[in-house]
């Protein structure tokens, strides 16, 4: 009998240090120790085959662009190839100590960011207040639902006489119409965010007696971040749109004040270089942005891979 249980034993030991040997050669969660590498490296051929898939489809555009210009001889429409050209010469400069662009550069494009970044910053600000109020309270939610329904279905532009009466050929007006047309997506996101935060979740931290300041920054924020995320995306987006038709209208100066400019002047090369800067820009505001939420949503991403691997 002792035999036995002495043989069992050491059965049992021998058992448990071979599944600890298969743990350590495959790894913690008993993936093998490439299977991080091996999944990156997916991931970065996915990515790049996105990137390749768009350059070809951009390509094929600008292609298409000259060709069109060259085939119809539209003074209208120049060539990509006449238009990239004024782009680099109108925004760009050889000279170091102007860090390589040209005066005109830094005062349009300067006074349009400027303006840009005033009107969705506020929108941030105002809609991430609102929309966490409101989707925290259900009842202030159905108070006020109606009115920012009906608030986001008024286009913005339709508002530009109203802005230009009230606050005049100004940069508060361009800032406000920026406002206006940015701050619903963002808001409404928030809210939706907020109020499809999991329950289970809720409840489990109101009974751990979770202190608001805690809840807020583990439980609320993280929890609606990706609705946040969207919501700050298509603002701005829309922002760069309506920083451009302000501009287009009413402004003095900035991009858009440069595109209308130069169209009433027939410098229709110079105004489509205007057109290049602005598709340049926001390219780049779509990248910069991008790479900022795959870095927030990480932890999203990889809890939905687990959940859909349980």
């Amino acid at each position: 009998m002792t035999e036995t249980t002495s043989t069992e034993t050491t059965s049992a030991a021998h058992a448990e240090q071979d599944a600890a040997r298969a743990e350590q050669g495959t790894g913690s969660g008993g993936r093998p120790p490439l299977a991080g590498l091996a999944e990156a490296a997916s991931s970065a051929g996915t990515a790049l085959g996105r990137a390749a898939a768009y350059s070809w489809m951009v390509v094929l555009l600008l292609i298409a662009w000259e060709a069109a210009s060259r085939l119809y001889q539209s003074p209208y429409f120049p060539t990509f190839s006449e238009s990239a050209g004024a782009f680099f010469t109108n925004w760009f400069t050889t000279d170091a100590s102007r860090g390589f662009v040209t005066e005109q550069f830094t005062t349009d494009l300067g006074n349009s960011m400027a303006r840009a970044g005033q009107g969705w910053l506020i929108s941030v600000v105002v809609g991430l207040c609102a929309g966490i109020a409101l989707g925290v309270s259900a009842r202030a939610a159905a108070v006020f639902n109606p009115l920012i329904r009906f608030g986001m279905s008024i286009p913005a532009t339709a508002l530009l006489p109203l802005a230009v009466v009230v606050f005049g050929v100004t940069d508060e007006m361009n800032v406000s119409l920026i406002v206006v047309g940015t701050v619903f997506p963002i808001l409404i996101n928030t809210m939706d965010g907020v109020q499809g935060i999991d329950r289970t979740v809720i409840m489990t931290a109101r009974s751990m007696r979770m202190g608001k300041v805690r809840y807020f920054f583990t439980v609320l924020l993280p929890g609606a971040s990706p609705q946040i995320i969207s919501g700050l995306r298509v603002s701005l987006g829309i922002g760069l749109i309506l920083m451009v038709v302000s501009e287009l209208f009413a402004a003095t100066n900035g991009i858009g004040y440069y595109i209308v400019l130069a169209s009433r002047q027939f410098r229709y090369v110079d105004m489509w270089s205007g057109v290049l800067l602005i598709a340049v820009i926001g390219l780049l505001l779509n990248v910069a942005f991008a790479l900022v939420e795959a870095r927030v949503l990480r932890w999203h991403r990889e809890s939905r891979k687990r959940a859909g691997s349980a």
